[in-house]
């Protein structure tokens, strides 16, 4: 399939209009991650940001000892939404299976976003629902980890709905 097409399927883009999406086209590489390839580390500075087109991805809280899973990425899914703040990355992203991804350069889709605000409109709004998922998924391990919830009803948070 190609790049093109790969990019218009994924569930970041659905319903962006397509003049918005080939302009996304052009900062676009396909990455293949082999299984256990950290593609960040906590407390670096992440330059880009992702579409996982297949495989699966770990978010973890890193310590020097271990790693605590917070959400498992899959097909549809983004991450690396801090290469779009000024900010670190908070959580290393490690591939749990031979996986492929979207890298989109993160310093180029700013700026992008900046030159035209239709497209700064949708790539925040969405990204604002990427993050607002990732914090539903840590809240819902940290009530795991404290004896709240048990495994099965923390496996994948629900989408964040507008109020």
């Amino acid at each position: 399939m190609a790049l093109s097409d790969i990019l218009a399927g994924h569930s970041f883009t659905q319903g962006m209009p397509p003049g918005l999406i080939k302009k996304l086209f052009e900062l676009a590489r396909e990455v293949s991650l082999e299984p256990d390839t950290v593609v960040f580390r906590s407390g670096e500075e992440s330059k880009d940001f992702y579409l996982v087109v297949s495989g699966s991805l770990s978010v973890e809280l890193s310590t020097p000892v271990y790693a605590i899973n917070i959400q498992t990425l899959a097909a549809g899914d983004a991450f690396g939404w801090s290469a779009l703040l000024r900010d670190s990355a908070h959580f290393q992203v490690r591939a749990r299976e031979r996986s492929l991804v979207l890298c989109l350069d993160g310093q180029r889709l700013v700026e992008a976003c900046r030159q035209d605000p239709r497209l700064g409109a949708e790539i925040y709004r969405r990204l604002a629902e990427v993050v607002a998922t990732r914090l539903r998924a840590t809240e819902l391990r940290l009530l795991e980890f404290c004896g709240f919830l048990n495994h099965q009803s923390s496996r994948r948070p629900p989408k964040p709905t507008a109020r």
